[in-house]
C-alpha cells in the first residue's frame, strides 16, 4: 500500500502546502492571534472551495494538507488566507504587508507513503521546534479530530452568528449563512465541520494505533529533508531555465540571468526553490553559482 497510488482515498488531488516563515519575526504573538489564523484558515478554505485535510499554525508560518482541483486552487487558497491574516495583523500591530516577503510551496501528494509522511511531519511540527514533545501538547493543529467520537456538542452554526459576533468571534464580516461551520464555545471554528478528517484514517487503513506508531517512529530530520529540501520530481533545465528566466525580467526590469549580482541572485534563491520541482545541482547549473553557497543560504 505505500507506494499505492492516492486517488483510492480522495477522488480530486491532494497538496503539501507551506508557508515560508519571517526570519527573526514572530508574527502570531498570542491566544486571539492563534485563534484568528485558525478561523481564517476555515475560511479561505470554504471561500475557494477546497478542503482542508491536516494543519498546523506555527508563529510565523502554517503547513496544511488541501484536498481540491488542481495547484492552482491551492495557491488561491493559501493567498486569500495571507491577504486575510495580513489585514489582520496590520490593524493589530500596526505591520505593513507583514506575509508579503514569505513564498509559498505548494507540492501534489501522490502516493500514500508521501501522505502518511506529510501528514506525520505537519503534525510534530511543534515537536521538532521543541515547542513540546509530543504532537498532541500543542493545540494549534488538527491533530485532535483523527481517531476521535469525541465531537463539541455545545458548538453553533456559524450561520446563526449576528453580525457583532462574526465581528468578534471570527474577525470577519462575511455572509455565513450558507457555511457549513460550527463554532466552540472558545470561538473557534470545528475542526470536525471543516476537517477531512476521513482521508487520514483511510490513509492508515482506520487503524489509530498504526497512526500513532507511525508518528511516534518517524525521524523528523529526514521528513524534512525529503518534504521540503528535496522535491520528488523535477524539471527539466531548459524549463527550468525558461522558468527563471521570466522570473528574472519580472524581478529585476528585464535583466537577464547573467545581469545579476550576486545579492540579486542569492536573494532570489528561495523562492525559485520552495516554489518549483528544482534541486540544488539544478539552480547551481542556471544561476552558476556554488553548490554550497546555495545549500547554506536555503539552510537559514
Amino acid at each position: 500500500m505505500e507506494e499505492e497510488d492516492i486517488r483510492h482515498l480522495y477522488d480530486s488531488s491532494l497538496y503539501h502546502v507551506c508557508t515560508n516563515g519571517l526570519e527573526q519575526i514572530t508574527l502570531l504573538k498570542d491566544e486571539e492571534d492563534y485563534k484568528t489564523a485558525w478561523n481564517y484558515l476555515a475560511l479561505s478554505a470554504w471561500r475557494t472551495e477546497v478542503q482542508i485535510v491536516v494543519f498546523t499554525i506555527m508563529s510565523n508560518h502554517i503547513h496544511e494538507i488541501i484536498a481540491c482541483r488542481d495547484a492552482s486552487q491551492a495557491d488561491k487558497t493559501i493567498k486569500l488566507f495571507k491577504k486575510m491574516l495580513s489585514l489582520y495583523l496590520k490593524k493589530k500591530y500596526g505591520l505593513t504587508k507583514p506575509l508579503h516577503r514569505t513564498s509559498d510551496c505548494i507540492s501534489l501528494i501522490d502516493t500514500v507513503r508521501y501522505l502518511k509522511n506529510c501528514i506525520a511531519y505537519i503534525l510534530r511540527n511543534a515537536v521538532c521546534a521543541r515547542i513540546c514533545v509530543k504532537p498532541e501538547k500543542y493545540r494549534w493543529t488538527s491533530y485532535a479530530c483523527y481517531f476521535s467520537s469525541s465531537r463539541n456538542d455545545n458548538a453553533i452554526s456559524a450561520a446563526s452568528l449576528t453580525f457583532s459576533q462574526k465581528r468578534k468571534m471570527l474577525k470577519t464580516g462575511l455572509d455565513l449563512n450558507r457555511c457549513p461551520f460550527r463554532i466552540s464555545e472558545d470561538g473557534l471554528v470545528t475542526l470536525d465541520s471543516f476537517v477531512r478528517y476521513d482521508i487520514v484514517e483511510r490513509a492508515y487503513r482506520h487503524s489509530g494505533k498504526s497512526f500513532l506508531y507511525y508518528l511516534g517512529c518517524c525521524n523528523d530530520a529526514k521528513m524534512e529533508y525529503e518534504l521540503t529540501c528535496q522535491p520528488l520530481m523535477h524539471i527539466n533545465d531548459n524549463d527550468m531555465q525558461e522558468t527563471v528566466t521570466k522570473y528574472v525580467a519580472h524581478r529585476f526590469r528585464d535583466k537577464s540571468i547573467s545581469e545579476l549580482t550576486s545579492a540579486e541572485k542569492c536573494s532570489i534563491l528561495k523562492p525559485l526553490f520552495f516554489n518549483n520541482k528544482t534541486s540544488i545541482p539544478q539552480l547551481s547549473r542556471i544561476l552558476g553559482m556554488p553548490r554550497e553557497l546555495i545549500r547554506r543560504i536555503l539552510s537559514t
